[in-house]
């Protein structure tokens, strides 16, 4: 078993329930009481025949942890065992009722409750039984313990097995009349168990509960939180009462499942797996530094939004909000409840009113259509509507205008979830297989028919095709569409100028159109609007059904426009452009800024940081792939090594993958090939590389200054290597850094000959040159984690001698030179004259440094 807890033989009575100032209380999510009469039946047979054969009766396992009192009481709660042990409690109370003497009914009393003769534990009635049951079995318990089994509900388990122990015992005392309830008593005394009693660790109270549990139906993750955040709280009752009863009463089971998963990737970096979303939520906690009721209290606020994104809430919401929001749920477009927390926590706040409420949700409704409509890719929309509103309101002042702000952001952008035109629009609505969207077709065709009039009963109506769905046309249809007329059946069979609602079902069905329309006119669904270019046609073909899609589209289109912004807000950056991975040279000179896979944002400093980041979304999008080309040490084609590996020393500066993850990614690679790289994964997780996948760069001081300052100082530093100035080895240059050491930091700075630094060195500190927006400057870092007793004193002295640097992520900043502004008509001896100078800087500091080094 795991440490932190410990596992003893336990007896029932005697180191459970005899002791005094102890309560064991079962959590409040439990469920009810509910063992059965052949249940109780058996009990009772095994405590008999402990005391006629004086052996002990091993009768399961009690599993319980300490809870934190400031009362005198020592209080627990039981994990495992709350069934059994409150069966026993019945039984001893039955005992007690049933017992002759005073002295027998005391004795088992001080058994059941805490005794407090000279007043010193502070024990009051919700102190006074040593059992404390759910609050639904409490009542009906404590009315038996104080004497009111008249006012206990008959149909409970407790009123019932009570009534059942009364009857066995007074069976036992006719059947044998010279014993008396001690006797069953010694019995009970003879019951041992597993006692396992957990440490105060929350986590690993979970874990045993976790693992208890594991045989029955397996924990749901709304299950394992609640018990996360109640179980082994003092406060449960009210905690469980004030917030997570509230909750789950907002919601279905399903629905509390998927709140959670949502609730999750809005909350942390990247997405919550539900393999891994457990864990994501005590992380979450831990960093979030929570407290049990501030993690309720929050899950508490955003359930009451999830139930209106689900359900409306015409208290809190206008009548208009509630419409929208059914309409997002009509069309199963949940995935924008990511975006939709944010905004209603802003109209929470009072930033939006009602009026931008409304707006913003009909925007992201006629978003919504549009990209169903024009059949833009969904595998974008999580990944969009997670980073959106960081995305919009990364400037505070765009909140000012607010719709607008969210507008201009999706009409400018440059991806596939770029805002799909108007034309685009009309041109997809007239052409595409709108049937199949089955959902969408019948919500458009209501909008149409319900506008401007008093609304029809939709309910009842079904999608129908004026031109029938059989492929075996009658004649008089084939005649009517014309030689072409399987042509013309393919093309236009499931689209907007051929499908009307109708109240007959599938009655309708192949009847020549004539027929149809007499159907059509004589049914009372009040279905005018869609038949107003059909009633009074002769003929149904391709010239009508065309001419029908034209006034249907137009009509959509004014039904759910997108209101163009009255202030436009510009997210341009002319410094940063987007690029594909479909020319790799784009990368060469280039700074990263951020990419964007499957309409997800993610910050990046580096290419290399951008193909792990990448490689890492990926194996959590689908990890078989990832994890096939690790085992099979496959290749990239038109590469010679392998990109993924379980073996480190299979690939190229093998770098871990994911750190919950045992496949390491090969490193170290150019900007070019970077992107060469994420070309070839993209191609192996079947993505559009046009559409899937961007990145945004800004060009570095190289291409702006118009030479190459990092091929100059790496001339520069040859130079003074030769002189021996310097020590410098050009394997030590990557990306846009050009690193060198110092004869006399290399005397007194150990090096660990067991482990690698980050710069694959055994010397853990550099000197750089870099260039920074066109700041070109030396700087001395040293790498601080995995040093040795011999390093960390060297370091030490070091950082006493200067002002101890700056400590990034490991990274000890120690020493910056004066910056060189490059400028468009830069010179190389210009360039070359400022690394003298930062050299002479470099001297002056180790020559500070080397007066009191030995002193």
């Amino acid at each position: 078993m795991d440490c932190g807890m410990k596992i003893e033989e336990g007896r029932i009575i005697n180191d459970f329930i005899e002791p005094n100032k102890c309560q064991y209380a079962i959590p409040v999510y439990q469920r009810n009481y509910e063992w059965s009469a052949e249940q109780c039946r058996k009990l009772f047979v095994d405590v008999v025949t402990a005391h006629k054969r004086d052996r002990r009766h091993f009768c399961g396992s009690v599993v319980y942890a300490p809870l934190k009192s400031e009362k005198k009481i020592n209080y627990y709660v039981v994990i495992d065992g709350q069934q059994r042990l409150t069966t026993i409690y019945i039984l001893i109370k039955a005992l007690i009722d049933k017992a002759v003497t005073d002295e027998e009914k005391k004795s088992l009393a001080e058994v059941l409750f805490n005794v407090d003769k000279f007043k010193r534990y502070n024990i009051d009635d919700s102190s006074k039984l040593k059992l404390k049951p759910i609050k639904s079995d409490n009542n009906q318990l404590m009315l038996l313990m104080e004497d009111h089994a008249e006012q206990m509900d008959r149909t409970s388990g407790i009123y019932r097995n009570y009534e059942l122990f009364c009857d066995l015992i007074q069976e036992f005392l006719n059947d044998n009349p010279d014993m008396g309830v001690g006797n069953i008593y010694d019995g009970l005394e003879h019951l041992t168990c597993a006692e396992i009693k957990l440490d105060d660790d929350d986590d690993n109270a979970q874990e045993i509960f976790e693992r208890i549990n594991s045989t029955g139906v397996p924990l749901s993750l709304s299950d394992k939180i609640r018990n996360f955040v109640l179980m082994t709280d003092t406060d449960q009752d009210r905690l469980y009462e004030d917030y997570w009863l509230k909750a789950e009463q907002m919601l279905s089971k399903d629905q509390l499942e998927g709140f959670f998963l949502d609730y999750l990737n809005f909350k942390m970096d990247g997405f919550a797996k539900e393999s891994t979303a457990y864990d994501e939520f005590k992380a979450l906690y831990a960093r979030g530094q929570y407290t049990n009721e501030s993690m309720l209290e929050e899950i508490y606020h955003y359930v009451q939004q999830y139930h209106a994104f689900y359900y409306g809430d015409e208290k809190r919401f206008s009548s208009t909000v509630n419409h929208l929001l059914r309409s997002l749920q009509t069309l199963k477009q949940t995935t924008v409840y990511l975006f939709l927390f944010s905004v209603f926590d802003d109209f929470d706040a009072g930033v939006i009113d009602d009026e931008t409420l409304c707006k913003v949700l009909r925007l992201l409704l006629n978003y919504s259509i549009r990209r169903l409509i024009c059949e833009v890719g969904s595998n974008s929309l999580r990944g969009l509507y997670k980073t959106l509103y960081g995305r919009v309101f990364n400037r505070p002042e765009n909140k000012n205008n607010y719709y607008d702000s969210i507008v201009s952001f999706l009409l400018q952008l440059t991806s596939k979830d770029v805002m799909p035109s108007d034309a685009e629009f009309v041109a997809a609505l007239k052409e595409r297989n709108l049937y199949r969207k089955n959902a969408l077709c019948k919500y458009l065709l209501v909008a149409i028919e319900n506008q401007g009039k008093e609304q029809i009963k939709t309910d009842a109506l079904t999608i129908e095709h004026i031109m029938p769905q059989n492929k075996n046309l009658s004649t008089a249809w084939q005649r009517m569409l014309g030689t072409d007329w399987e042509l013309v059946r393919e093309r236009y069979l499931h689209t907007l100028g051929n499908l009307t609602l109708t109240g007959y079902n599938s009655e309708l069905g192949d009847l020549p159109f004539a027929e149809k329309l007499d159907k059509l006119a004589e049914e009372n669904t009040h279905v005018t609007v869609l038949y107003s270019d059909v009633k009074n046609k002769t003929e149904w073909n391709a010239q009508t059904m065309e001419s029908r899609a034209e006034r249907l589209s137009e009509e959509v289109l004014k039904l759910f426009p997108i209101e163009l912004p009255t202030t436009k807000v510009d997210f341009s950056d002319p410094r940063y452009r987007l690029y594909t991975v479909s020319d790799p040279h784009n990368a060469t000179y280039k700074f990263v800024n951020y990419y964007e896979l499957l309409g997800e944002r993610v910050s990046a400093d580096s290419f290399a940081f951008m193909v792990r980041s990448v490689a890492g979304k990926l194996y959590d999008l689908n990890s078989s792939i990832i994890d096939r080309m690790a085992r099979n040490l496959e290749v990239f084609p038109a590469w010679q090594n392998p990109a993924f590996a379980y073996d480190k020393d299979a690939i190229r500066n093998a770098v871990k993958l994911k750190n919950d993850s045992d496949i390491y990614i090969s490193t170290g690679y150019s900007a070019y090939d970077c992107i060469c790289f994420i070309k070839a994964l993209l191609k192996k997780y079947d993505l559009d590389l046009e559409e899937d996948f961007v990145y945004s760069a800004r060009p570095n001081s190289t291409a702006l200054a118009g030479i190459n300052w990092k091929n100059i100082a790496q001339e520069w530093c040859e130079e003074r290597d030769k002189r021996g100035e310097i020590v410098f080895d050009i394997k030590n240059c990557e990306g846009r850094y050009v690193r060198f050491t110092t004869p006399f930091l290399n005397s007194v700075i150990p090096t660990n000959e067991d482990i690698l630094s980050p710069w694959k060195t055994n010397n853990y500190y550099f000197y750089e040159i870099t260039s920074d927006k066109n700041e070109l400057y030396v700087q001395l870092y040293f790498y601080c984690k995995g040093i040795t007793d011999e390093m960390r004193t060297a370091f030490q002295k070091l950082a006493n001698l200067t002002d101890g640097g700056k400590l990034t992520q490991g990274y000890r900043l120690f020493f910056k030179s004066s910056v060189f502004t490059q400028a468009e008509n830069s010179t190389k001896s210009e360039i070359k004259n400022h690394l003298y100078r930062c050299l002479e800087e470099v001297r002056a500091f180790e020559m500070t440094i080397q007066d009191k080094w030995d002193s």
